[in-house]
């Protein structure tokens, strides 16, 4: 085994990958629309029955088909769908301010939408739907907006206001919000060059790295492997995100052995540099700094710098080149 890789498995057990992987009334149309009192009054102090409990469910339940139904028509282009979902007078607010009312105009505003941006596709979460009275209910969530043209995502939080008529749920307000955490996402995506499968091989190891997006596209969630002679040696886990207190990328390493550290990243060029602190397996504080370059078609070099575990200094490990794994033959 060649000095570089043995300080990886045997020098800074615990640590090693750490410094191997780069690692309430609602606006239902133009007016302010609030429900009755009374009404408001009597929903809340109603004894909720069996057969209340079993009613929600199915409102519930047609409430997600329509939003189910809605992000299907997005991503088929299909404007006039989405416009059958609303209420004749309905009313949607982009997170710009923009209002726009009524079912044909909603159509347009779509239709416009899908001829500017033919690519895009909606994934959307539903954070809560909950029942203001048994006709109306509101529902909260996010959606994100992949383009698949080379523009970063668009991330908005939203409100809708689903009302019953003629017993068939429909939307009649739609409000979407500026993104707070827009920062969080336009700074790691930055980082998106490093999304995939990477590897890094030699003679007597094997160390296997996957970066992937979270579910709301505000981390990078990564896992490792390190096999030698066959078997795996250590594995882990690896979480970069945006820190809205030092205004940098954080990262967060914890490995198999017990070990785990964390640094805050800063870019220089198509470099970014990394001060790493953690603990190892065995109770030794160790830091160091590790430089990342990204050099792009499925190619980044790795180096760690000023490395120091306990009371000792650690020789540099020099700068290594890791490549994107090649997909599978079908």
């Amino acid at each position: 085994m060649n000095l570089r890789r043995q300080f990886w498995l045997v020098v800074i057990p615990g640590l090693a990958l750490l410094l191997l992987t780069v690692t309430n009334a609602e606006q239902i149309d133009g007016r302010r629309r609030s429900v009755p009192a009374v009404e408001l009054a009597q929903a809340v102090a109603r004894p909720k029955t069996a057969t209340a409990a079993q009613s929600h469910q199915q409102d519930e339940k047609a409430i997600r088909a329509n939003v189910d139904a809605m992000t299907k028509a997005f991503n088929d282009k299909d404007a006039a769908a989405i416009a059958k979902l609303f209420t004749e007078d309905a009313q949607i607010v982009d997170d710009d301010g923009q209002s726009f009312q009524g079912r044909a105009e909603i159509e347009r505003v779509f239709g416009d939408g899908f001829e500017e941006n033919p690519k895009s596709q909606m994934k959307g979460t539903i954070l809560s739907i909950r029942f203001v009275t048994p006709s109306v209910a509101v529902e909260d969530g996010s959606t994100t907006i992949r383009h698949n043209d080379g523009r970063s995502d668009d991330h908005s939080r939203y409100s809708v206001v689903h009302v019953k008529q003629d017993g068939k749920w429909m939307m009649a307000s739609a409000h979407d919000f500026p993104d707070e955490n827009r920062e969080s996402s336009e700074e790691l995506a930055q980082l998106a060059g490093m999304i995939g499968d990477w590897i890094d091989e030699s003679p007597e190891s094997l160390t296997r790295t996957s970066y992937r997006w979270d579910e709301a596209h505000r981390y990078i969630l990564g896992d490792f492997s390190l096999q030698v002679a066959g078997r795996i040696s250590l594995a882990g886990s690896v979480r970069l995100g945006w820190d809205p207190l030092a205004k940098k990328i954080h990262s967060w390493v914890f490995d198999s052995k017990g070990g785990f550290a964390e640094g805050l990243w800063t870019r220089e060029g198509n470099q970014w540099v990394t001060k790493m602190n953690g603990v190892s397996a065995d109770g030794r504080l160790a830091s160091a700094t590790n430089i990342t370059t990204l050099l792009g078609k499925g190619r980044m070099t790795w180096e760690s710098r000023d490395r120091v575990v306990g009371d000792e200094v650690m020789p540099d490990i020099e700068k290594i080149t890791i490549v994107r794994k090649p997909p599978q033959s079908q």
